[in-house]
């Protein structure tokens, strides 16, 4: 190989290197000033340490310090009710310390003055409420208030449990086979539970239930009246619902029936009650079914054979 030919190639790797050697050091120190052009960026633009929730906090929650932090906010982002610590005095908790979540905040959510309500205060309960709503209270057990697993802010569904006889005034040698003895009725769906007793929140360290003795609930005014003249007409129960809220869950509302009776559920009583089955198969014998027992002696008769005659002869006569 001509020596021309072997200094071209020895330049070309050399240029090759030095190029590969610069494109990394200008990538390097690319990447070297973007975090300072951010910092820098940010310096200009400023931030403030504001004070937001630590954790996710239900309504009527009280507040102790540690459910409380400051997190760095750009200027540009913060809103006026925010509480920034520069600005806060010297103990920038005082004001929010034995305070309690007037709503749901979420952690990380900034804390402000319209979220919260003081301990003590009069109105708490009015405070959790949604404007225009009232609360209205009723009494529940294991069986009618979902085993005590109904917490505050759950939503549940209200039906009404009737004698149908009883209430219609109808005795019980009349009627049997035209009206249905117990129904139940759906007399309103998805209601805010507000407190279990008398807690708007459930206990620190509590199981997955309460042992509830009542129940309070968000309605509105007329809702309020229909639930009071339930408790009066038979027994309320309480179903929980789920938090899930989609599209599927609204259409299954829409198409459940208002009321079920004891027909509906029940093959066998409705044709029962239609005639359609023998009743004689679900009645026990009486007396006067059974045959009445015979006192008179049995007779018995016996054949003798006196050679090769033979006669019969009759016993117990």
């Amino acid at each position: 190989m001509r020596p021309l030919v072997i200094i071209l190639i020895v330049v070309a790797l050399g240029a090759a290197v030095l190029t590969a050697f610069l494109a990394t050091r200008f990538l390097a120190s690319v990447q070297q000033q973007q975090p300072a052009q951010i910092a820098q960026e940010a310096a200009i633009a400023g931030v403030e340490e504001v004070l937001v929730a630590a954790r996710d906090v239900s309504p009527g929650e009280v507040f102790v310090d540690t459910d409380f932090r400051w997190e760095k906010w750009p200027k540009g982002a913060i809103g006026e009710r925010f509480v920034i610590k520069s600005a806060a005095g010297e103990d920038p908790l005082a004001g929010y310390r034995d305070t309690m979540a007037r709503r749901s905040i979420m952690a990380g959510e900034p804390i402000t003055a319209s979220a919260i309500i003081k301990r003590g205060d009069a109105g708490v309960t009015s405070a959790v409420l949604a404007p225009g709503m009232r609360t209205v209270t009723i009494d529940v057990s294991p069986r009618t208030g979902a085993a005590g697993l109904i917490l505050p802010n759950d939503h549940v569904d209200i039906f009404l449990v009737t004698n149908v006889r009883e209430f219609a005034g109808v005795p019980e040698d009349v009627g049997r086979d035209l009206l249905s003895q117990v129904a139940v009725e759906a007399v309103m769906r998805d209601i805010k539970v507000i407190a279990v007793n008398q807690s708007l929140a459930r206990p620190e360290g509590a199981g997955p239930g309460m042992n509830a003795q009542t129940v309070t609930m968000e309605v509105t005014s007329e809702q309020a009246q229909k639930i009071l003249v339930a408790s009066q007409l038979g027994q309320i129960v309480l179903t929980l619902r789920s938090w899930a809220r989609n599209d599927e869950a609204a259409d299954a509302d829409a198409k459940a029936p208002i009321f079920v009776t004891d027909r509906n559920t029940s093959k066998l009583l409705d044709d029962l009650m239609r005639g359609g089955l023998d009743n004689e198969l679900f009645q026990m014998p009486t007396a006067e079914d059974e045959p009445a027992p015979s006192n008179s002696p049995v007779a018995q008769t016996i054949r003798i054979n006196r050679g090769g005659a033979v006669t019969v002869e009759s016993l117990g006569q």
